[in-house]
């Protein structure tokens, strides 16, 4: 796959396309993220929060099946402990992620980040913020080399 060049951006994307700013800005961001739209879902009615919950369950156990499975590090602490949650409860997978799985995690996050988006715009100041994160997270997610969970060969 050919990559963009990214202009003016390009130390911002050299930095952000690291694995450790992929676990801060990616990573702890979504946790950030869903801590502070949950909060803002649950404080205008407990069916908001409760959806939010469900989607974020939705995202875990999706991510679990189509990236931590087949993930090199699977077991570990990397990705802030999903791994080692995903490894109780799920068995390894040697092979890749399809196009299909990949797309279907894509949406999977877009559904939440937009519901969370939704939220989180209620408070003008972190709808801004926040949503200048997305683009870093959707960076960060993009390693040069490539993610192991979609490799032919975990």
């Amino acid at each position: 796959m050919r990559r963009l060049n990214p202009g003016i951006f390009e130390p911002l994307v050299y930095l952000i396309q690291k694995p450790r700013s992929f676990r801060l800005v990616g990573l702890g961001g979504l946790l950030l993220f869903s801590i502070v739209m949950l909060s803002e879902a649950f404080g205008h009615g407990v069916r908001y929060g409760l959806a939010g919950l469900v989607l974020l369950a939705a995202l875990w156990v999706e991510s679990s099946l189509t990236a931590c499975r087949r993930c090199r590090y699977y077991g570990t602490w990397h990705c802030l402990g999903q791994g080692m949650l995903a490894a109780k409860v799920f068995p390894r997978i040697g092979i890749g992620a399809g196009e299909a799985l990949f797309q279907l995690h894509i949406a999977t996050l877009g559904i939440y980040l937009f519901y969370g988006l939704f939220w989180i715009w209620h408070t003008p100041i972190l709808g801004i913020i926040f949503t200048l994160w997305v683009p870093l997270l959707l960076i960060s997610a993009q390693a040069p080399n490539g993610f192991s969970w979609r490799a032919r060969k975990a």
